[in-house]
């Protein structure tokens, strides 16, 4: 039908006692005694206000007073500190939340299994969705299935960013100059205005932060002076954030508001390694013999084993690369009319506008460039002889997005006992999603004689897929509260229909286009059982939609490779049972959730069917299932008036089921591999990675980790807070700790990506409209690696490798008027 054209007991015990919660220590809202937290904050996860303590779901949330006192910049912050929240950026183009140990196995995939909103606008791709906090009020983390809330693509959660806006009934001007500078070229400048009365309210804010990096740069060439391209040292930024916005309330029942946010970002390439096959660098699995150099042959492994390689003494980037460089516009507009005291009518349009292009170097010896891709055949056969000087470039994403939405929202709530909810939202896009690869001759001292990695792309587009989207849903929710409001029922449900087509911008194919519809309920029990103590159960659905692989090879003498053409939903069932709690005079807070979830219909990468060892492609399979049970705590505890602790602890137990295949482990290259450049051929194929001894040569992944995913976070955050007798200034100093367990890097689980502890540090004060904060990240100075990807294909494994930011530290000053 189309709705609108266009190891548990243990666990569970800790789980029922216990401790500790970053979300519950950020936000002022009343006027408490001093020796009560003060600070419990007031989120907008299911579209009204309400304290983070009664909503029967378990939220992270930070504000502006956590950005600066935790040192929070961006997700990989927010993660730091968010039990069952994990973050990878792989610099930049494919950032990939995980909540919950549900990874999104294919990190190029245009959906993600997180999804992400500013202001309650859906941002579709992942190299958009790391805004930073320049110009925010609050983020807050929904963990938990939330498709039927929030629709697309609320697999495992949601990220909801609640941006600085006009806010009516604050009489007169107000606002922020903000201004900080710190290690390694960091400065920060940044001014927010207000101007509002009863009746109407205009807000401003630009934010500008640059910053060169942490790790020193030892190509030769590290300083040229480059349009686009990393200089100096590796991993800085230069960000730019533009807010707009208004608010208008004609009549005491009608609001109207409309903002626009705007994002650029620069971020250079991050310190990274990566360990390919082609270098001889792997140390497992199958191996293929290799030619020396010296007339003999060594054995070329095509896996890795154990922890990834410590970081090491000499980074080299070549300065061409570019993490991402990226434009995103949103824009918002909404109408709110109580229409009588229980009837209220919402209505919200979303635009969203972007472009992005990345330049990363795929090289191993990226001093020298080593020759191309297809010139590191030589290591693998004698007699290859490509032309070397040639720096290969791998190009993705590239792309743009463009998408406008509507939803429209009645909400009946006729007295303390029911509340209704009924709406529909529709929604259409197009995405460009390319990728290319770019072989410009090796960098020289002199800039002007260089050909930047865009200019060579441009002129010849890179092969990709066009997708366009049409969202249509309805959903509706009821909640019941009885027992003098100690009792509280609902249910939610959303039915979505996904009509997307995929277009391959080679031509190759033709475009494919079909209907994907799901039905996403949502069913929840929460009781308070005694003052500021409430204990919860839910039960809901999460879908990821469907799509398509218009670049999956075609013959027309296999009709069965055109079931390769399309894939279908990921679906989950998850259970969670929780508590909230205030004790100790509203002194201590103490949270937790256990969960399980029943994962099927995995989106896997796959090597495509229908290629050979010359036209090798990675497509998304549905090829299994997977079961995840976890557990959460957090909480806080005001020792006393000045002295204050919070912690969190999550666990997770994430495994493919039995019958899980992933058959890029098993897919050897053909037996017979030509090259036309050099009319040799080559009679001895390229073995399947897996050996059958460490890891299965059909790629059966069952019973192994989820990859990508730490299983153990833990967090610890102290803080003291006092007045300087007699000269009316306030001061605090907080330090936290956070720590994580190693994780496995692919399903195969061989090669790990070790554990980490960091630790952050801030101090300062307040003097009447002054604040001054002094801040230190990653105070130890530990190098670690943060995240690695695999790219498995039959004729060259590699393990891209990236390394986490070192030591900085600054001050940050802020004036309030």
């Amino acid at each position: 039908m189309r709705l609108f054209k266009n190891q548990v007991s243990y666990l569970a015990i800790m789980a029922m006692v216990g401790i500790a919660a970053p979300q519950v220590a950020n936000a002022q809202v009343d006027d408490q005694a001093s020796d009560e937290i003060e600070d419990v904050i007031i989120v907008t996860a299911r579209a009204r206000a309400e304290s983070i303590q009664e909503v029967p779901i378990a939220i992270t949330a930070f504000d502006q007073e956590a950005f600066i006192k935790k040192n929070i910049q961006n997700l990989d912050d927010v993660a730091r500190l968010t039990p069952g929240l994990s973050f990878e950026d792989f610099t930049g183009g494919f950032a990939t939340p995980v909540i919950r140990g549900q990874s999104q196995t294919r990190i190029t995939s245009l959906e993600q299994n997180v999804s992400t909103f500013l202001d309650g606008v859906y941002i579709p791709r992942s190299w958009a969705i790391d805004v930073g906090t320049l110009n925010l009020d609050r983020i807050e983390v929904v963990k938990g299935p939330q498709s039927a809330r929030y629709g697309r693509n609320a697999f495992a959660g949601a990220i909801n960013y609640v941006p600085f806006k006009a806010r009516l009934g604050e009489d007169g001007i107000n606002g922020t100059f903000t201004g900080t500078i710190g290690s390694d070229e960091r400065y920060d400048g940044g001014i927010k205005v207000g101007l509002s009365d009863e009746r109407i309210a205009a807000a401003f804010s630009y934010d500008y932060s640059e910053f060169d990096g942490t790790w020193d740069n030892e190509h030769p060439f590290a300083d040229i002076d480059l349009d686009e391209g990393t200089e100096g040292n590796i991993g800085g930024w230069e960000n730019e954030a533009f807010s707009a916005s208004v608010a208008f309330q004609p009549v005491d029942s009608f609001t109207l508001e409309a903002s626009w946010n705007r994002f650029d970002v620069e971020n250079e390439a991050r310190a990274g390694l990566n360990n390919d096959e082609s270098a001889g660098r792997l140390n497992c699995g199958s191996s293929i013999p290799t030619p020396d150099g010296a007339g003999g042959t060594v054995e070329n492994f095509r896996l890795f084993c154990g922890e990834l390689p410590d970081v090491p003494d000499d980074v080299i980037v070549d300065p061409r690369s570019i993490g991402v460089i990226s434009e995103t516009e949103i824009f918002r507009f909404g109408a709110d009319w109580d229409i009588s005291d229980s009837l209220n009518l919402n209505y919200t349009f979303g635009a969203v506008d972007g472009n992005v292009f990345t330049a990363g170097s795929s090289e191993s010896f990226q001093d020298t460039c080593f020759p191309n891709f297809f010139s590191n055949l030589n290591r693998l056969f004698a007699g290859f002889n490509a032309p070397a000087g040639m720096c290969a470039f791998t190009n993705t994403p590239i792309g743009a997005i463009n998408y406008d939405s509507h939803e429209l929202r009645l909400v009946y709530n006729p007295n303390e006992t029911l509340l209704f909810e009924l709406g529909g939202f529709v929604s259409d896009g197009r995405d460009i999603d390319q990728f290319g690869f770019a072989s410009p001759p090796p960098l020289t001292a002199d800039p002007a004689s260089q050909i930047t990695i865009r200019s060579i792309l441009e002129p010849v587009l890179p092969a990709g897929n066009q997708i366009e989207t049409d969202v249509n849903s309805i959903f509706a929710a009821i909640e019941w509260t009885g027992f003098d409001g100690a009792l509280r029922l609902g249910a939610e449900a959303r039915y979505t229909e996904d009509d997307i087509t995929g277009t391959d911008l080679t031509g190759a194919n033709p475009a494919q286009s079909d209907t994907f519809d799901y039905f996403t309920p949502r069913f929840s029990a929460d009781y308070q059982w005694k003052e500021n103590s409430l204990i919860y159960a839910s039960a809901a659905r999460g879908v990821k939609t469907g799509g398509f692989n218009p670049g999956a090879i075609q013959d027309p003498a296999r009709p069965e490779l055109e079931a390769n053409l399309a894939f279908d939903p990921e679906t989950n069932w998850t259970f969670e049972i929780g508590s909230k709690n205030q004790f100790f005079d509203n002194r201590a807070i103490f949270n937790a959730a256990v969960f399980y979830t029943d994962w099927n219909g995995l989106q896997l990468n796959a090597a495509d069917p229908g290629g050979d060892a010359i036209n090798v492609t990675n497509i998304t399979l549905n090829l299994g299932d997977a079961t995840v049970f976890g557990v959460e705590l957090d909480g806080a505890f005001d020792i006393t008036d000045k002295l204050s602790v919070d912690a969190s602890f999550s666990y997770v137990d994430n495994e493919y089921d039995d019958g899980t295949i992933d058959n890029r482990f098993g897919t050897p290259a053909s037996s017979f591999f030509s090259s036309t450049i050099t009319g040799a051929f080559f009679p001895a194929p390229t073995p399947a990675p897996c050996d059958d001894i460490l890891c299965s040569s059909t790629g059966d992944i069952g019973g192994n980790q989820i990859e990508r995913t730490p299983d153990t976070q833990f967090t610890f955050g102290a803080e003291y807070n006092d007045t300087i007798p007699g000269a009316d200034i306030d001061w605090f100093v907080r330090g936290d700790l956070s720590w994580q367990s190693e994780f496995f890097v692919t399903p195969v689980n061989l090669a790990t990506i070790p554990d980490r502890t960091l630790i952050s540090a801030s101090a300062g004060l307040t003097y009447e409209n002054v604040d001054l904060n002094f801040w230190v990240r990653n105070l130890t100075d530990e190098e670690y690696v943060s995240n690695s990807f695999a790219v498995i294909i039959p004729f060259g494994n590699a393990f891209n490798t990236f390394f986490g930011d070192r030591r900085s530290f600054g001050a940050t000053a802020k004036y309030n008027f």
